[in-house]
């Protein structure tokens, strides 16, 4: 009996562990988003501008690194004590504790100087983000059959790009809020959020994970597995690379004069993103991932071309919603993709590679157009 449940358990689509989950990625990317805000304004307000590249270079490399080294480490820790959630724990009671602190910074530092310890304390704040993303998104693989992956990607899409696309209001949120008030609200959602996904998820991640162990999907896990999923990650991000980082600054540059500025035109492309890739996840979920991403991959390829030599504003409009197409079926294939060519006992370090590879080129960018 308690088998056919176990079995039964492994074929069944946890909604509530999805939305969990979606909104502790929701936070996460409201805190991005304030932290892109606001550590500008703390650098020159501390008169510490001259920091400004170091951090970006920082961020960068940390982007890269640490999300496979923390799944790395969440693999080794499964495997050794059968506790799945210790690096997911640890990152998200660490980033909430920053948070606290750098705001109790902020409000002293009007009476004493804080302008050594903020750059460090940012370098900490952003390994201690990148340490729960890959464990948390990993577990997708217990919410869901790996057929229906991409319907769980679809819900986490939907939410993370639609917050990015509302950019501008969130900025205006957070703006209201004030440095202070902004880090302690950051802090109580990471924790908040990362709690309650801990709460609902914990037993049933456990359960899951035990139960696809029993039959791995992967016998014997190859290189040729990490190479793929390190290329598909790196080209997703070559199409947020061109839509988030490129394509304003190329708009600026170019069609200065146009009525529609480069920003607004990627967030617009960023909603589109958002509300496409969740209503096509059903349809990708019933067709071969390697055939899609493959296509995507030309597709991407395209519009690249076409921004790059169109010279023509509106054919550069078309062109990136070309790149944001690919960049949408990417998305919403590409880390079933991964899971699926993944063991159970390497896939939250396979997350993280991909996560870190999808990293990459965003990164380069943000450093050539800052």
């Amino acid at each position: 009996m308690s088998n056919n449940m176990s079995l039964e358990n492994t074929k069944t689509l946890k909604w509530r562990e999805v939305y969990s989950l979606a909104a502790l990625n929701a936070a996460v990317v409201i805190s991005w988003i304030a932290y892109h805000e606001y550590q500008p304004v703390l650098m020159e307000n501390l008169g510490i501008t001259h920091l400004v590249d170091f951090l970006i270079i920082a961020k960068a490399i940390i982007l890269v690194t640490i999300p496979p080294l923390a799944g790395w480490l969440a693999d080794r820790i499964m495997k050794k004590n059968g506790k799945y959630m210790v690096i997911f724990t640890v990152g998200i009671g660490a980033t909430a504790m920053v948070f606290m602190v750098v705001a109790t910074l902020i409000g002293t530092s009007h009476i004493m100087d804080v302008s050594g310890i903020i750059p460090f304390m940012i370098v900490i704040w952003l390994i201690c983000m990148n340490l729960f993303i890959s464990p948390a998104n990993s577990m997708i693989e217990a919410f869901a059959p790996a057929k229906q992956l991409p319907i769980v990607v679809g819900v986490l899409f939907l939410v993370t790009e639609l917050l990015y696309a509302l950019e501008p209001v969130v900025v205006a949120l957070v703006t209201f809020f004030g440095d202070t008030l902004t880090f302690v609200v950051g802090g109580i959602l990471i924790g908040g959020t990362g709690y309650i996904f801990h709460r609902v998820s914990r037993d049933e991640v456990l359960q899951r994970k035990a139960d696809l162990m029993k039959d791995d999907r992967v016998k014997s896990q190859s290189m040729m597995s990490y190479i793929a999923i390190l290329v598909v990650g790196l080209l997703l991000g070559v199409g947020k690379a061109f839509i988030v980082e490129f394509l304003p600054e190329y708009f600026a540059e170019n069609f200065a004069s146009f009525q529609l500025s480069g920003s607004i035109i990627s967030f617009s492309i960023l909603g589109i993103c958002a509300i496409g890739g969740f209503l096509i996840s059903r349809k990708i979920a019933k067709v071969n991932l390697r055939k899609v991403l493959i296509s995507s991959f030309i597709v991407l390829f395209v519009g690249v071309l076409l921004l790059i030599f169109s010279g023509n504003v509106y054919l550069s409009i078309v062109s990136a919603l070309i790149i944001g197409a690919a960049f949408t079926i990417m998305n919403i294939g590409g880390l079933p993709f991964a899971i699926q060519n993944l063991s159970v006992r390497h896939v939250t370090y396979g997350v993280g590679i991909y996560i870190g590879a999808s990293e990459v080129i965003t990164g380069l960018f943000e450093y050539l157009y800052q």
